[in-house]
């Protein structure tokens, strides 16, 4: 009787403990190849109407990282498939501050150590107490070292509802330090705007220093180019982010959300969470500007001094600067002390002029203006005006039409003047008819000039300047060195006609450039329009003169250009943008790989090289755009009738993982060489073209 009395009682303890709000379940907890990862309430159960958050805790094994929410150039992040029943909301993922993770030319925005996920789970306000409810989480996640594998997961347990869910004791250090490493929401203004080649992330009122150690992780995926350098500056409280762009922009979307890290004085790492207002189209620009974005700046300066002194042996520029330089002869033999004034007058007018045009178009860029060189490439129709532009130009150098005498008139007067001002206003005028000359050696430093922070944009703008007044210059301190200036003749005229041909070059990149843009459609009216534009040219040249016949051409030529160029309007971007047809492998023939394929081609004594490999695996990519693509690779390939299969495994494949685990791994990059009747060979994960040729048998070429 005694005992069933002391049952009685524990029973009635254990009934209270459950009512009264005891734990309510035990921290889920899995342990996998490369990663130990924890489920963890912050609270003692659910409360009807009220939010508990959820801590993922990870161990992430040492060398090796797991994902944020964007994975850089490839990777898995974080998934979560949760069960419950109705009325209960599960929050999105929030991710601690990524890092930049390197791997090859290629870029990861991940997490290494020990990240802490944390996400929130609200009850329905109709939720009983004392009731149980049962939770099922399906976790996805992958690792990446140098191989990258998938880990998956099942959680499974059960929590009461509680009338009042009190916070874990035991579990305010682990969320505390997980709210600490996530971002802190920006409380300044910002926005995100293409700039020439770059995308630019501005933040106005910034307090302190540039971050010199900052980063911009945004939230799309292939919105910017993951492994690309980015530029940091600080001008008048406004920190500045640029980037280089990616293959995608961010479709009907307003804004553009990500994490800006910097790492804190102790050396850990913190962020702000962004969400910047997009100003204008964030259409992927060409790649020409992209690069004009991230070349050296000071190979840019270089350029930009030898450009501006090409300028001076262009046909629209020479005339004016050899009248002057004559005069200079001249004046010369009087007094030396008024020509060097007047050197220096002409240099100050070039660099005036260069720095107005210069300070103007950067002050357009600042308000957000798409004026200046490389911005008319944000749209098929601009981009085909500007591949008619450099038409125009080049049947101009070619000589079917000339325009440009009445400006060179107009400021003939003042050329001509003998004092002071004459210096001055020849330097601005050889600007002013040398700006529709820009050569090939001025596009990149013009491009990147609108790109570049305002400090290198004005800097491109006088070096071009200075390199134009050189000559000049370097004539009035040194009168001896007139005899070696080239006299007018016909050179001038053949040279002008050989810089044609570069110039229809460059329109044919631009065509290029709308083609990919545009339909079929598209690029025939774009043709179409050209023949119109010859056309108007050849009417414009004749119409020269006075009287109504050459009223008459003039019209018409009017009216070509208008039917040209008005088609233009009506073109808009095709809907599929991706015209690439390339195979990831280059030249070299592949197949898919099967069990029986690969055991057909054995049997019949056949070479067979295997790529295991993923969409998502950076390696793989690194080796397909380096040493799979070598062209002496493909052609060993191809003298030894190698078999190249490829075990695709960024789907789910069981044969794929099947086989991955009969050569011992778990993941993908494997290379797999099988010599004809003979074992299979693992060849490392990191290829090369000496390691291929040599499994291939071609190790001496």
């Amino acid at each position: 009787m005694l005992r069933l009395f002391q049952l009685l009682i524990v029973a009635a303890v254990l009934v209270a403990v459950l009512a009264t709000g005891g734990p309510a379940w035990a921290d889920a907890e899995v342990r996998t190849e490369y990663t130990q990862t924890r489920i963890i309430p912050e609270r003692e159960g659910f409360a009807p109407g009220e939010t508990t958050w959820f801590a993922v805790d990870q161990k992430v094994i040492d060398g090796w990282h797991v994902f944020w929410k964007n994975p850089g150039d490839a990777g898995l992040p974080l998934a979560l498939d949760w069960t419950l029943p109705g009325g209960f909301e599960v929050g999105e993922i929030l991710h601690p501050v990524p890092q930049f993770i390197p791997v090859g030319p290629l870029a990861s925005f991940a997490h290494e150590g020990a990240p802490v996920f944390l996400v929130s789970v609200t009850a329905p306000t109709d939720a009983v107490s004392g009731e149980t409810v049962d939770i099922i989480i399906n976790a996805l996640w992958q690792a990446c070292e140098e191989i990258c594998v998938p880990e998956e997961t099942r959680f499974e347990f059960s929590v009461s509802i509680l009338a009042a869910a009190e916070i874990r004791s035991e579990t305010a250090l682990l969320f505390a330090r997980a709210r600490a490493a996530l971002p802190v929401a920006m409380d300044k203004a910002a926005r995100f705007e293409r700039r020439g080649g770059a995308y630019v992330l501005t933040i106005d009122n910034w307090d302190g220093a540039a971050p010199a150690d900052a980063f911009f992780f945004p939230g799309p995926e292939g919105l910017i180019t993951p492994a690309a350098a980015q530029t940091i500056s600080l001008t008048d409280g406004a920190l500045t982010v640029s980037m280089e762009p990616g293959w995608t922009d961010t479709g009907e979307a307003k804004t553009v959300d990500g994490v800006l890290a910097y790492g804190r004085a102790d050396g850990a790492r913190a962020g702000y969470q962004i969400s910047a207002a997009i100003t204008g189209s964030l259409a992927p620009p060409p790649d020409i500007l992209v690069r004009a974005a991230n070349t050296n700046v000071a190979l840019l300066l270089v350029m930009a001094f030898f450009g501006g002194l090409i300028l001076n042996a262009m046909p629209c520029v020479f005339p004016i600067i050899f009248i002057k330089a004559a005069a200079l002869m001249q004046s010369a033999k009087e007094d030396r002390t008024i020509v060097r004034a007047h050197g220096l007058l002409f240099t100050a007018g070039v660099l005036a002029t260069f720095i107005f045009m210069g300070g103007l178009l950067l002050a357009l860029r600042a308000g957000g203006e798409e004026l200046g060189w490389g911005f008319h490439l944000q749209s098929p129709p601009v981009v085909g005006l500007s591949a008619y532009v450099l038409f125009l130009v080049g049947l101009n150098l070619a000589g079917l039409f000339s325009v440009g005498e009445n400006i060179a008139g107009a400021g003939q007067s003042l050329t001509q003047k003998r004092g002071s001002m004459g210096a001055f206003f020849t330097g601005a005028l050889a600007v002013v008819v040398a700006a529709p000359c820009i050569g090939p050696l001025l596009s990149a430093p013009m491009g990147a000039a609108l790109v570049q922070p305002p400090a290198i944009g004005m800097a491109i703008f006088i070096l071009m300047g200075l390199g134009l007044a050189a000559p000049y210059l370097a004539l009035s301190f040194s009168p001896a060195l007139g005899r070696y200036l080239p006299k007018p003749g016909e050179w001038m005229v053949v040279l002008k006609q050989a810089l044609s041909f570069p110039v229809f070059a460059a329109a044919a990149y631009f065509l290029w450039v709308f083609s990919r843009q545009t339909s079929d459609g598209g690029l025939a009216t774009l043709l179409f329009g050209a023949i119109l534009l010859a056309l108007a040219a050849w009417l414009f040249e004749l119409s020269k003169g006075d009287g109504r016949r050459a009223m008459v051409l003039r019209a018409a030529s009017a009216v070509s250009a208008v039917l040209a160029i008005a088609p233009l309007t009506r073109i808009e971007a095709a809907a599929v943008t991706s015209t690439q047809a390339s195979s990831a492998y280059g030249a070299i023939e592949t197949e898919p790989y099967s069990d029986e394929t690969l055991a057909n081609y054995r049997a019949a004594g056949a070479p067979v090289f295997i790529d295991f490999t993923a969409a998502w695996c950076v390696t793989c990519q690194f080796n397909k755009m380096t040493a799979l693509k070598n062209n002496d690779v493909v052609d060993a390939f191809k003298r030894t009738g190698t078999v190249f299969l490829v075990a695709d495994w960024t789907v789910r494949d069981p044969e794929i993982t099947k086989a991955l685990q009969a050569y011992g791994v778990s993941g993908v990059p494997l290379y797999v060489y099988y010599p004809p009747g003979g074992q299979a060979q693992i060849l490392p994960q990191t290829l090369s073209r000496k390691v291929l040729l040599k499994a291939l048998g071609d190790a001496d070429q």
